[in-house]
């Protein structure tokens, strides 16, 4: 199997107060919607989603239209640990994709940059330049401004070589390092390349509530121009 595709929904959603991949997004949970971004991609061999223990057969329920071959991991107590769980679902596989569970918007064509820009590399991440003024702060007071020249703003899906993934995550743990916020951070621990590719500023990530309201209007947009 030459890749495989893990949706990481894992979150227990106590910052938000809900659990985030379960909402509703235009009728469609916003899981479905991620886990439907990756269904049927000609080159995606499998889909190994991963959620917390307790919604496994819920999430068996809403994917049950899925066409790819897929499987449904339990999650663990961060993020690091539940991609990990899902990686053992991986190992049979050159090439993975790492995507997080709560952005149901990325687009085919996103997808198959991430993966042609793999190609040579060991990790391969879509990021878009920022542009906004950025400011270093201490106690309410501005300390410094950072120049923001070299600075972007990473999304997923993030694209990898799956021994190379699997081998940093597993070092890791042996180190007890469990604070890397996304898959390309232990890459780069490792000492292994990571190479960006333009991102979508469409690919949005259910962080606040609000994000729902701006994401419905994306699928309106989308919707209305097909």
């Amino acid at each position: 199997m030459s890749l495989s595709a893990v949706i990481v929904a894992g979150g227990s959603g106590a910052r938000f107060g809900l659990k985030k991949q379960f909402l509703d997004l235009a009728g469609t949970p916003v899981l479905k919607r991620a886990v439907s971004c990756f269904d049927d991609h000609s080159a995606i061999n499998r889909l190994i989603i991963v959620v917390p223990e307790e919604d496994i057969s819920h999430t068996l329920e809403i994917l049950a239209n899925t066409r790819t071959e897929y499987v449904i991991a339990g999650g663990g107590s961060t993020r690091q640990e539940s991609v990990m769980n899902g990686l053992l679902h991986a190992r049979d596989s050159r090439t993975v994709l790492i995507h997080d569970g709560v952005r149901p918007l990325a687009s085919r064509q996103l997808i198959d940059r991430v993966l042609k820009g793999l190609s040579g590399y060991e990790g391969c991440i879509p990021a878009i330049e920022v542009t906004d003024t950025l400011k270093e702060v201490r106690n309410g007071v501005v300390v410094k401004t950072i120049p923001r020249g070299r600075l972007y703003q990473v999304q997923t899906p993030q694209a990898f070589v799956t021994k190379i993934l699997v081998s940093a995550h597993e070092k890791a743990l042996n180190d007890g390092s469990l604070q890397f916020t996304d898959d390309s951070s232990l890459i780069e621990a490792a000492g292994k390349s990571v190479r960006i590719v333009e991102g979508d500023p469409l690919n949005v990530k259910i962080t606040y509530k609000d994000d729902i309201l701006v994401a419905e209007a994306i699928l309106r947009c989308r919707t209305e121009s097909e």
